[in-house]
């Protein structure tokens, strides 16, 4: 991408600010963006690790979920929700190995893709972009740490409380990355069904920790529901 690109200068501001908690300087940004492409991706497209595996692409706009399907079940589980900020998928800059995951966007997708052998060539480059690749991906697998310690220790009314703690806008106590999203796919990113999703919201709303108003979830009593993470009033599903 040329700095002559209609759109140049609003990447070159979404790389700086967005992306790492420690700023990129103009120098790497220049050179990332010099060998970027934009692409847009429509809503409910599925690809297949393979097909994005050679390529890092960072989100400008929209979301998309990385998921795993068990081949004989159907069942399905979310691994990873990304939207503007994040990038996808950090594991194929550090090996070649094949990563099995499937991507669908759940909206349309602005995104730059960049090809993994010029990332790594930038990171041998220039020692700070790099240190921020691994702050990136120090967050991502603890991301991934607690995740599997949820569903490994705790009960799923504890799980749905903690997730919607943790995507909460505090100030308008309305969820943000899994806001509107169907109560399955809520359930694939705590690892369990739907009918048991729909039963753990009821017990949220009669005890008055959320509201549901067109598929929107609002948090209503940050205390009550911060008490259900805690697993001071969960039971055992």
């Amino acid at each position: 991408m040329s700095p002559d690109h209609p759109h140049y200068l609003r990447y070159r501001e979404e790389l700086h600010y967005a992306f790492f908690e420690q700023k990129l300087s103009r120098i790497e940004i220049h050179e990332l963006l010099g060998l970027m492409t934009c692409e847009h991706w429509n809503a409910g497209i599925y690809k297949s690790n393979a097909a994005v595996k050679s390529q890092i692409h960072f989100i400008i706009n929209g979301r998309v979920k990385a998921f795993q399907i068990h081949p004989l079940s159907g069942k399905a589980h979310t691994l990873f929700m990304g939207t503007k900020g994040d990038v996808f998928d950090v594991m194929n800059i550090l090996d070649d190995e094949q990563h099995d995951l499937s991507w669908e966007t759940i909206d349309s997708l602005e995104l730059l893709n960049l090809p993994v052998a010029q990332l790594r060539l930038c990171l041998q480059r220039f020692p700070n972009m790099n240190m921020c690749f691994l702050k990136y991906l120090g967050k991502q697998m603890r991301l991934l740490e607690h995740e599997v310690t949820d569903i490994a220790l705790y009960n799923t009314l504890t799980r749905l409380s903690n997730l919607l703690l943790n995507h909460i806008n505090p100030n308008t106590q309305q969820l943000e990355l899994i806001d509107n999203l169907p109560n399955d796919e809520i359930a694939s990113l705590i690892g369990t069904t739907r009918a048991v999703v729909n039963r753990q919201i009821q017990v949220l709303k009669k005890c008055g920790a959320i509201r549901v108003k067109r598929k929107h979830i609002y948090v209503a009593n940050r205390k009550l529901l911060q008490a259900f993470a805690e697993e001071k009033r969960g039971s055992e599903q």
